[in-house]
């Protein structure tokens, strides 16, 4: 008589009865801790509550939210316009910070000259 189940079927059987039963394992650890919690329901509602009070702050702090379509174009047409100045800005303060290196390792190597000429 021939199995009815080849070697790779029972082995595949195998490792979903595996994984069932991890995941029934870890189903039961969680269900095991909660009621091995010492927070009561009364605790557990009120801290779901402060939860949502946190979310609907946060949401409510999101940019936009209190300001039409018009208004939400206005605002980032103005942020454009304030990060173009801000770059441009920033562009400059790096040329002249190049230019000042560039004057330090010419004063430097001037000095260093120097010190070489009245050593030698």
């Amino acid at each position: 008589m021939q199995n009815p189940f080849p070697s790779s079927n029972s082995q595949n059987l195998v490792e979903s009865s595996s994984i069932n039963m991890d995941i029934l394992t870890q189903l039961q650890d969680s269900i095991d801790s909660i009621r091995a919690s010492p927070k009561t329901q009364q605790e557990h509602i009120q801290d779901i509550c402060k939860k949502a009070k946190q979310i609907e702050l946060l949401i409510d702090a999101l940019p936009g939210i209190n300001h039409s379509e018009a208004e939400q174009v206005e605002i980032l047409k103005s942020l454009d316009q304030e990060l173009k100045v801000v770059n441009e800005e920033y562009i400059k303060a790096v040329q002249d910070a190049e230019s000042l290196l560039k004057q330090i390792k010419e004063t430097i190597r001037i000095i260093s000259k120097d010190q070489s000429i009245e050593m030698g």
